[in-house]
């Protein structure tokens, strides 16, 4: 019964209809879009489905504004930030969405943002600068903020501490 479901929104999408979008869902999901806008760890944008009750996590990465930052082995914590396949230190941005639909039509959210980015460049090796101070500067944050949202499609625009923007869209 779900296939011929699935299938009449489709031909009816082909044929010009417009069949809502969350008629090709799986029953009970909900499509979340995340949305960030951040000077310090850039701009990201992605889509999931997420039943009430679980979580998800969006994480991005990609090249730090300056270029590559040489992140040396021996840096604290080198093991747990991001680096590209050459050891280069990468910006990270994630998002962990965890709703919960408790009303028809509204989920209460908690949502937790975490990102780092590296903060220029590393000494060269052999120079003064280098030894002690051979780690590049890196900008870290995380928050937790929890939130209401309707199930409309509208979105809603969290301005974190930090400055960073998240926008979050909900539609069944």
């Amino acid at each position: 019964m779900k296939t011929l479901l699935i299938a009449a929104a489709f031909a009816a999408a082909l044929a010009g209809g417009s069949p809502a979008v969350y008629a090709l869902l799986p029953e009970g999901r909900v499509a979340y879009t995340v949305k960030v806008h951040s000077k310090a760890y850039g701009d990201s944008q992605s889509t999931r489905q997420i039943a009430s009750g679980q979580t998800d996590d969006y994480s991005w990465k990609s090249t730090p504004p300056g270029g590559p930052v040489a992140f040396p082995a021996q840096c604290a914590s080198a093991h747990d930030w991001p680096v590209d396949e050459n050891g280069a230190l990468q910006r990270q941005t994630r998002v962990r969405l965890a709703p919960v639909v408790n009303k028809p039509g509204v989920a209460t959210i908690q949502l937790g943002f975490d990102a780092i980015s590296p903060q220029g460049k590393a000494p060269r090796q052999g120079s003064a600068a280098a030894g002690a101070n051979a780690c590049p500067p890196v900008n870290q944050y995380s928050e937790i903020v929890r939130f209401t949202l309707p199930l409309n499609g509208k979105p809603k625009t969290l301005t974190l501490k930090d400055g960073t923007q998240v926008i979050v869209s909900g539609k069944p």
